[in-house]
């Protein structure tokens, strides 16, 4: 066969071979930014991927976390509350202790140069230093403070008083808490005891103390402000934020202010003379914010009666007297069902009161339901349908004395005075110089 003939092959031109050349190249460069692109679009969706993926697993590794601390917390709790076994208080074996207002520097009451005046402080009070120590071993044997409110209640359809189930850690004792005529006399200014209650720049309770250079110091110089750090270091020592009974009197106003309104005159003033007269209704507006930090504290008020007479007395001195304490200081602390009668004195013997008793039925109009009183003869609580006692011994210098050097034991298994009792009390040197 004859061979057949091939076409003859176009030759490019020099010109044609650049232009492939330069488009070959901006094909290979198009590629190779795609390839860029596609890498990097790659590298970004791992990214979050793995991002999601830490996330996710940080949520659940946290949620198992909660999950096994609260697990943890539950069973801490049920733990607690398998180790603390409660029991019912019972109102005839509630200790009712009460105080006087703190000596805060002992040295300027009972070292003054007026020996009669520093013997009657060493009688009537107890220092800064014994209450912290009566405090420390009340805790130690046992005490924990309750509110006496809690002890009773109103049955809803009789509207009879009954007792209520309170209860507290097996073991521990009931304490009821109280101090007498909180004021802060005008007569033991410059004897080394507070001035006031106030609050702070941190709105904490603290007690206001003038110096004898007239200086002003702050600190915990009386029961209030002793009791609230003693709790902040053991809070076990308050059940349900019981805190105390303050009782107030109205005659030098209250908690150290002065919101009597004869102290604003110069009129039937004894004090006027040497502390003139008294701005008392800025002194009532300065008072408020305090009575609140006690309320909000778990602090409770009292009736201390306001010119400190005694309710063993004719009705018509008893009427006054509340009449002006409920004008005076009820309007400022709100009502209260609490009387802590003035001088300790009840008006009737243990056999109860009765509506016979034209003073307990005044009383009881007035609105008060709880009634304490001293009785260093034995701890006593009376509860009937109408009214409940819980009488109290007065812890006082002179009462320390007594159980200390004249064996009376009114405090015995409860406190015992003899690591606590202030050596530079007159008392001392009496007892030393008699042995």
């Amino acid at each position: 066969m004859s061979e057949m003939k091939q076409p003859d092959k176009k030759q490019e031109t020099p010109e044609e071979r650049a232009r492939r050349l330069r488009k070959l190249k901006r094909r290979r460069e198009e590629m190779k930014r795609r390839r860029r692109k596609a890498m990097i679009l790659r590298a970004v969706l791992a990214g979050t991927v793995l991002a999601v993926l830490v996330g996710v697993i940080a949520l659940i590794a946290g949620a198992v976390d909660r999950n096994s601390e609260k697990d943890k917390k539950k069973k801490e709790k049920k733990h607690e509350e398998i180790q603390v076994e409660m029991e019912s208080v019972d109102i005839k074996n509630i200790i009712h202790l009460s105080f006087p207002t703190l000596v805060a520097v002992p040295e300027t009451a009972f070292s003054q140069e007026d020996t009669q005046a520093a013997k009657t402080l060493d009688q009537m009070y107890v220092t800064v230093d014994e209450f912290n120590g009566i405090l420390q071993q009340l805790y130690q044997n046992g005490y924990v403070l309750v509110d006496m409110e809690e002890l009773v209640e109103k049955d809803a359809a009789t509207g009879e008083l009954k007792a209520k189930e309170l209860k507290i850690p097996k073991g521990k004792k009931p304490l009821v808490l109280s101090q007498q005529n909180v004021n802060y006399d005008l007569s033991l200014s410059g004897q080394g005891f507070a001035s006031k209650l106030i609050l702070d720049g941190n709105g904490k309770l603290v007690n206001e103390r003038v110096r004898l250079d007239g200086s002003v110091t702050t600190g915990d110089f009386d029961v209030v402000t002793c009791v609230n750090t003693f709790i902040e270091n053991h809070p076990d020592f308050s059940h349900n934020g019981a805190r105390g009974i303050l009782g107030l009197t109205g005659y030098n106003g209250i908690l150290g202010y002065r919101t009597s309104e004869y102290l604003g005159k110069t009129e039937e003033n004894k004090y006027a003379s040497r502390y003139g007269i008294f701005d008392t209704m800025q002194e009532t507006e300065q008072v408020k914010p305090v009575i609140q930090a006690l309320k909000d504290q778990g602090w409770k008020f009292a009736c201390n009666g306001y010119g400190q007479i005694s309710y063993h007395s004719e009705l018509a001195k008893v009427e006054e007297d509340i009449s002006l304490w409920k004008a005076q200081v009820e309007s400022l602390v709100g009502e209260t069902d609490i009387l802590m009668y003035p001088q300790g004195r009840d008006i009737s013997g243990w056999n109860g009161y009765s509506r016979e008793n034209e003073i307990y039925k005044y009383l009881k109009e007035q609105g008060f339901t709880f009634f304490c009183s001293q009785d260093m003869s034995d701890f006593g609580t009376q509860l009937t349908t109408e009214y409940f006692r819980c009488n109290y011994r007065n812890l006082d210098g002179y009462r320390m004395y007594q159980d200390l050097y004249q064996g009376t034991e009114y405090f015995k298994g409860i406190v015992d005075f003899q690591e606590i009792y202030d050596q530079t009390r007159p008392s001392v040197a009496k007892n030393e110089s008699e042995q």
